[in-house]
């Protein structure tokens, strides 16, 4: 049977009611509480409508106070006539109860609401506003009865103007001091008005851009007001000055423009005495880490090659010494770090540690260090320097030599092996070479390792070693010497 379509004339609100409403109801939200759990359509009190059969009504009226409210609920009867199903006036909190809930539920499930849209046939009469309010509009003061109450995009009634006679906006006071947007002349904060220097791009993210200019026609330029000199502003982290080089604490120093960047220094006569330091410079690979770890902490001592171009290194310092003009190679001792700054390898434009790379690059500022502190780096340097002045002598007159011969049987006892430093690598699975030196007999045995794959093992005299027999010259033997005195025979090889 197909669904009769009436029309219905939704009745004005009670007289007194306190922002009452209607509304086609289409189900129930049973987590929600009060009128939120009626689903549907609003519908405007006074204004009638094109309803299907079976359709249902919830009129509320909240009556002054706010304590008390009248529910009403109507359902369209097969020959356009309304009944009306209940009509009890309960407290706010049980207006909506189990019992007014039990009510719309049996409807809504005994009359099926039919899905489309609701047909408005004529407009409701506008509703005069009992009491001041703003305007959803222009945002200005409504006087009360002198404007109309309609229901926004919300659901929910506002007061508003009369239609069109919406007054316009006063212009705006600038909440803080900017030059004229027309003249470029000083305004002090709420001297000017604001105005649209931009018109609002289109879609409704759009803004305007807003400026301030006088409230009159500007003042020509002899009178206008020059703008005031930037106040200075402080420097939020810590950082070099640029004029003496000492750490300015955050907040203590100001911030100063240069070019396209920004320097800090000191307050005016705070500027400490200029220290001899110089910078050196360290790249790290890898991905960007919020908080990079140090390189080189305050008091860090190490041997580092610098560049002096501007500012000559003292040649009396540790471990000095000038590979080339303007660079210069020595033990220093960190002062300070200046702030990391992570390289993107995008335009070439990389320092020469990370070309081809991203990565953080760290500069030290350093000083020359003390003899005390350049003592162990130089004991340490001295240590590797006769050590391999000594590995130099050992393969010269030992592993190089013209006069050893290859004995097919050696006899190796009553030699005893010299320790001369060999360091067996992470990577090596072969022995390390061996010397054997026999001082009754006045002679000396390399053995080289010959048991790798590619080597002819056949010419292995002694195990999978070559042993070559050589004579023990007194030059050999101020080696062998030189080499025990280095190496003492508790830090042989097993």
């Amino acid at each position: 049977m197909p669904v009769k379509e009436c029309t219905i004339e939704v009745p004005a609100a009670d007289e007194g009611a306190v922002r009452p409403w209607r509304k086609l109801l289409r189900g129930l939200d049973e987590s929600k509480h009060g009128a939120l759990s009626c689903l549907g359509d609003w519908l405007e009190a006074g204004a009638s409508y094109e309803l299907p059969t079976g359709a249902v009504i919830v009129l509320c009226d909240p009556l002054p106070g706010g304590d008390r409210k009248r529910v009403r609920i109507w359902r369209v009867k097969s020959d356009g006539t309304i009944k009306e199903e209940r009509d009890s006036t309960l407290g706010s909190a049980n207006a909506f109860g189990t019992s007014v809930r039990g009510t719309m539920r049996r409807l809504v499930d005994k009359h099926p609401p039919r899905p489309g849209t609701v047909r408005q046939l004529t407009a409701a009469p506008p509703r005069v506003n009992e009491r001041a309010d703003t305007c959803g509009l222009c945002r200005q003061p409504v006087a009360a009865r002198e404007g109309v109450l309609a229901r926004n995009h919300r659901g929910y009634t506002e007061a508003q103007h009369q239609p069109g006679q919406c007054p316009p906006r006063p212009p705006l006071t600038n909440d803080y001091a900017q030059a004229c947007g027309k003249c470029g002349g000083w305004l002090e904060e709420g001297e000017g008005v604001l105005y649209e220097a931009t018109p609002a791009l289109p879609g409704p993210y759009g803004k305007a851009v807003l400026k301030a200019r006088h409230p009159q026609d500007c003042p020509p330029p002899d009178q206008r007001t020059t703008p005031p000199p930037p106040a200075p502003r402080a420097n939020m982290r810590e950082q070099d000055c640029m004029l003496c080089g000492h750490l300015v604490a955050a907040g203590a120093g100001l911030l100063v423009r240069q070019s396209s960047g920004w320097d800090v220094r000191h307050l005016e006569g705070q500027c400490l005495p200029q220290e001899e330091l110089w910078e050196i410079g360290r790249g790290e690979p890898g991905p960007y880490r919020t908080r990079p770890e140090r390189w080189a902490p305050a008091g860090t001592v190490l041997r580092s090659t610098l560049y002096d171009h501007h500012h000559q290194f003292p040649e009396d310092a540790p471990g000095f010494h000038r590979p080339r003009d303007g660079e210069v190679s020595a033990i220093v001792t960190t002062v300070r770090e200046r702030h990391p700054e992570y390289c993107r390898d995008e335009d070439g434009n990389q320092p020469s540690d990370l070309i081809g790379e991203d990565g953080w690059y760290f500069r030290i500022l350093v000083r020359p260090a003390t003899a005390e502190e350049a003592a162990d780096i130089l004991a340490e340097e001295a240590e590797q320097k006769r050590q391999a002045q000594l590995a130099a002598r050992r393969r010269r007159l030992f592993e190089l030599c013209d006069d050893a011969e290859i004995p097919a049987t050696p006899d190796l006892s009553g030699a005893v092996q010299v320790n001369f430093g060999a360091r067996r690598s992470l990577y090596q699975h072969w022995p390390d070479d061996e010397l054997h030196v026999d001082d009754q007999a006045q002679v000396a045995w390399f053995l080289r390792y010959n048991g790798a794959d590619g080597d002819n093992w056949s010419a292995s005299n002694h195990g999978s070693f070559i042993a070559r027999k050589v004579p023990l010259t007194e030059e050999r033997a101020q080696l062998v010497a030189d080499l025990r005195a280095e190496y003492p025979p508790s830090d042989s090889p097993a």
